[in-house]
C-alpha cells in the first residue's frame, strides 16, 4: 500500500511547481552571509553578469561547464547561459535550442547539439553541466541532473582565444539570445569532469566564504581539482568567486535575489570521509588547541561502517606527544578518547548508532593529577565518568579531522559541526546548542567548522584555524549535500538532508535564547496510535501565554506518516503537521502562528525553516504559560521508522527591539517605559554604545518572573522595544535590563 501511495504522491508533486512547494521564507546557512542567493532579472539584452577576461578562461583542450538553472521559456531565439566572445567566432557558447530547450555547446563557429537529450524542465530547478576534452578533435558531453543526456559529440574545433569577457545568462555575440529565467551555483573547470563527480558536487556550493581557499586548501583535494571558478550569486555587489578570485559584476536588471522560492541547494552540507588513509583534512598547529586544563568537544558523526576503528581527531605525532585523539571502537562503535598514551575508552557507556546522525561530545577537567573524562550522546551523559592521567601533552603537529598523523585508522562516515570549546561544557550547555549552528555564536569557541562549502573556522581565532583537504595523495574526502547525493536525478523529496544544525542568528529571534529545549532522542513507534510523547515543565513564566514558538527536531523516513500536536498545561492542544510531506525525510523546523508557510499532504515539506502550524497556536485557549507542555509525535501508516530527536518552546518571542536611529550612544541607558501607565501597550527604550547580549525582564510586584521580552546580541544603538501587555493582569511591574555589566530597573503600571 505504501508504494501505491509514493506514487500518487509523486505523481502530486509532479503537479506543483517548485515555487509553490517552496515558498516560505528560509534562513540558510550556507552563503557569504548565511544566506543563499541565485541570479535573476534575466531575460533581455542588456542584463547578464559579466567576468572580465582572464586567460584561465580559455580551457581550449579540456574543461567542463555546470549550474542549477530554472528557465522560464524556450520560445522565440535560443537562449545563452553563459559565453565568451563578441563575434560568431566565439570561444565558447553554451546555450538552450529555441523552441524545444535541448541543450548546445558551441566552439568557435562549431555547434555541438545535444541531438537526442533531454531538455530541462520549464519552471522547475534542474542541475546541467557540459564537458569537453581532445581539443582540437572535442568531445562533448551533456549532463542533466547528473545523468548523460543524448550521445556525446564528437567534432574537430577551432576554440577562439579571444580577450573578450564571460557573460552569465547573455551573448555578446547574439545580444537577443538572452536566458529567461534564474541561475545559480555557475562553476567552470579546467579539467573533463567525470559522471562521477558531476552527481556528488550538485547540491554543494563550493567555496563562497571569503578566503575559503586562499592558499589552495580546495582545489588540491581530488573531487576539487581544476575548479577555475565559482560564482554563487551570494553578494549583491559583486559576482563573487572565491576559488580563483575571478569577481564580476550585474548589470542591466541582472539582480542577486534570496532563495525564498525554490532550493535547489540544502540548507546544511556535511564532509563526507570514504573511510581510505588520505581522505582527511588537517589544521595548522597553534597553541589554541592546548587546552590542558579543562575542554569540550563536540560534533555531530553519521557512521556507515564499524568494521574497523575509526579516528574521528587527533593532534599529534607520536603517541607519548598526542595533544588529544577521539576515536571510535570497531564492532561496537564506542567512543575513547586519549591524551599522551593515556586513554579513556567509554566502556560502561552505549556505542553510537549506525547510519544515523549521532552528536558526540567529551569533556576533561582537571582533578589532581587527573582528568576526569565525561562522553555524551545525543546530549546525555553516556556512561560513566572516567580518568587519564595527566599531564596533556604540548606539540607543534598539525590537528588532524579525520584520520591521525599516528594511525592509519580513517573515519567511514560524515561529520557534521566540529567544535573545540575552552571550558568543560555542563549537560544543560552540551545539549542547548547541539542543534546550532556555530554562526550563531562565538562564545567560548577555541575553534568551529561546519563545513558548509568551505573548511573556514568559525571562531575568534579566523584564519588562524583555516584547514586544508589533505593534498599529499588523492583524497576524496568530500562535501556533502544529501546523505544520498551520488544518486542523479531530479531534486525532490527523495534527497535526504542532513539536518543536524540549524542558523538563527538575526533579529529579533535568534536561537536557542528563550528556548525551553529537551533532547529526548525516543524512538517513534511505527503504526501506534499512542506514538511517543516528551514534556517540558516551565515553572518560571507565570500569566496567561501571548505568543509561542515551537522548534522540532525529528527524524524519520516518511514524514508523511506523522501527526504531530503540542499539548498546553490547560489540557488543549494544537496540531504542528498532520500527515504532510509525502515521502520526504526528517523535520529540522520552527513553528510560529507568524509564518507564512503552510504545508500540505501534497507538498513536501521542506526539512528546515519556518512553518505555520497545522491548527493556529494562538493563545491555546488562555493558558498559563507555567505548567507541563507536552509534545506528541504519531506514525500513523507502518513500514517507516523515525526518531524525536530534540524540541523546545519560547513565549512571547513576537516582542522585538526594533533601532530607533543611526546614533551611537555613547553610554549604556534604561529609559523609563511611555505612556506609562499603561492600557495595553508601552514604549521601551535603551542604548548600547558598544555590541552586546541584550536580557530585558519583566518581573511582577512579588519579584517573580512574568516574561523576557529580548534575550539576543544586538549592534551598539539606540532601540526601542513595545511590549503588549495584553495577556497580563492590572497592577505594578519592574522590567531589568542587563548589558555585559551594566545592570538598571523600572517601574510600569498597568491599569485595564
Amino acid at each position: 500500500m505504501k508504494k501505491f501511495t509514493f506514487f500518487l504522491i509523486a505523481a502530486s508533486f509532479l503537479l506543483f511547481p517548485l515555487s509553490k512547494i517552496f515558498s516560505q521564507n528560509i534562513t540558510d546557512e550556507y552563503g557569504t552571509s548565511s544566506e543563499n542567493r541565485y541570479l535573476s532579472g534575466l531575460g533581455i539584452a542588456a542584463s547578464y553578469a559579466y567576468l572580465s577576461y582572464s586567460p584561465f578562461y580559455d580551457q581550449n583542450i579540456n574543461g567542463s561547464l555546470e549550474m542549477w538553472i530554472m528557465p522560464i521559456s524556450f520560445t522565440g531565439n535560443d537562449k545563452t547561459l553563459i559565453s565568451k566572445g563578441a563575434t560568431t567566432n566565439v570561444s565558447f557558447l553554451w546555450g538552450l535550442s529555441s523552441g524545444t530547450g535541448q541543450m548546445f555547446f558551441r566552439i568557435g563557429t562549431t555547434i555541438f547539439s545535444n541531438t537526442g537529450g533531454t531538455s530541462p524542465a520549464l519552471n522547475t530547478w534542474s542541475h546541467v553541466a557540459v564537458t569537453w576534452g581532445g581539443g582540437p578533435n572535442f568531445t562533448v558531453k551533456f549532463y542533466l541532473n547528473g545523468v548523460l543526456t543524448g550521445n556525446a559529440v564528437s567534432l574537430s574545433a577551432t576554440w577562439n582565444n579571444n580577450s573578450d569577457e564571460i557573460r552569465i545568462g547573455g551573448s555578446e555575440a547574439y545580444p537577443g539570445n538572452a536566458f529567461i529565467g534564474n541561475i545559480d551555483e555557475v562553476r567552470y573547470w579546467s579539467v573533463e569532469l567525470p559522471s562521477s563527480k558531476i552527481v556528488n558536487n550538485r547540491f554543494i556550493g563550493i567555496g563562497d566564504v571569503p578566503g575559503s581557499n586562499s592558499t589552495g586548501q580546495l582545489t588540491t583535494n581530488s573531487y576539487y581539482t581544476g575548479l577555475i571558478a565559482s560564482w554563487t550569486f551570494n553578494r549583491t555587489d559583486i559576482v563573487n568567486d572565491e576559488i580563483g578570485g575571478h569577481n564580476g559584476n550585474y548589470t542591466g536588471s541582472a539582480v542577486s535575489i534570496p532563495q525564498t522560492s525554490s532550493v535547489p541547494l540544502p540548507y546544511n552540507f556535511a564532509l563526507k570521509f570514504g573511510g581510505t588513509n588520505n581522505d582527511y583534512i588537517t589544521v595548522p598547529h597553534n597553541t589554541a588547541f592546548n587546552q590542558t586544563t579543562d575542554g569540550t568537544i563536540d560534533l555531530w558523526y553519521y557512521p556507515i561502517s564499524f568494521n574497523t576503528e575509526q579516528i574521528l581527531l587527533s593532534k599529534g605525532a607520536s603517541t607519548i606527544t598526542t595533544t588529544m585523539i577521539l576515536g571510535v571502537t570497531a564492532s561496537t562503535g564506542k567512543l575513547y578518547f586519549g591524551t599522551g598514551s593515556s586513554v579513556a575508552l567509554n566502556t560502561t557507556g552505549n556505542g553510537l548508532t549506525l547510519n544515523q546522525w549521532n552528536h558526540i561530545a567529551v569533556t576533561w577537567s582537571t582533578s589532581g593529577n587527573n582528568f576526569i573524562v565525561n562522553f555524551y550522546k545525543n546530549g546525555h551523559l553516556n556512561g560513566s565518568p572516567s580518568t587519564i592521567a595527566r599531564p596533556m601533552p604540548i606539540n607543534t603537529n598539525n590537528f588532524y579531522i579525520g584520520n591521525s598523523q599516528v594511525y592509519n585508522l580513517p573515519a567511514k562516515g560524515f561529520i557534521d559541526e566540529l567544535r573545540i570549546w575552552n571550558p568543560a561544557l555542563t549537560q544543560e550547555v552540551i545539549k542547548e546548542y547541539m542543534f546550532v549552528s556555530c554562526r550563531s555564536f562565538t562564545a567560548n569557541l577555541i575553534a568551529a567548522w561546519n563545513f558548509d562549502g568551505s573548511l573556514n573556522n568559525f571562531s575568534s581565532y579566523g584564519g588562524a584555524l583555516t584547514a586544508s583537504f589533505n593534498n599529499g595523495s588523492t583524497n576524496n574526502c568530500r562535501f556533502s549535500g544529501f546523505l544520498n547525493d551520488d544518486t542523479p536525478g531530479q531534486f525532490g523529496s527523495a534527497f535526504i538532508s542532513h539536518t543536524t544544525v540549524i542558523n538563527r542568528k538575526g533579529s529579533p529571534n535568534p536561537f536557542p535564547p528563550g528556548f525551553n529545549l529537551s533532547n529526548p532522542f525516543v524512538t517513534i513507534p511505527d503504526n501506534n496510535a499512542g506514538g511517543v510523547s516528551d514534556s517540558i515543565i516551565i515553572s518560571n513564566y507565570p500569566g496567561i501565554l501571548n505568543s509561542i514558538e515551537v522548534f522540532l527536531s525529528v527524524s524519520h523516513t516518511w514524514v508523511g506518516d506523522l501527526v504531530i500536536s503540542l499539548k498546553a498545561p490547560n489540557g488543549q492542544s494544537r496540531t504542528l503537521t498532520s500527515r504532510y510531506g509525502g515521502s520526504a525525510d526528517n523535520i529540522l523546523s520552527f513553528f510560529n502562528d507568524n509564518f507564512t508557510y503552510t504545508p500540505s499532504s501534497t507538498e513536501y515539506i521542506p526539512p528546515w525553516g519556518f512553518l505555520k502550524p497545522t491548527t493556529p497556536f494562538n493563545q491555546f485557549g488562555g493558558t498559563t504559560m507555567q505548567g507541563t507542555w507536552t509534545i506528541k509525535c504519531v506514525d500513523a501508516v507502518g513500514g517507516d521508522i523515525g526518531v524525536l530527536r530534540g524540541w523546545g518552546i519560547r513565549f512571547n518571542n513576537l516582542v522585538s527591539a526594533e533601532p530607533v536611529s543611526g546614533q551611537i550612544p555613547d553610554k549604556f541607558n534604561l529609559c523609563q517605559n511611555y505612556p506609562n501607565p499603561f492600557n495595553p501597550s508601552t514604549n521601551i527604550k535603551f542604548d548600547i554604545p558598544k555590541d552586546e547580549n541584550v536580557n530585558i525582564t519583566l518581573f511582577d510586584i512579588l519579584g517573580r518572573k512574568v516574561h523576557t521580552l529580548i534575550n539576543e546580541v544586538k549592534k551598539a544603538g539606540e532601540y526601542n522595544v513595545v511590549f503588549d501587555g495584553s495577556s497580563l493582569s492590572s497592577g505594578t511591574y519592574f522590567y531589568r535590563i542587563e548589558a555585559g555589566d551594566f545592570v538598571d530597573t523600572k517601574k510600569m503600571v498597568l491599569i485595564k
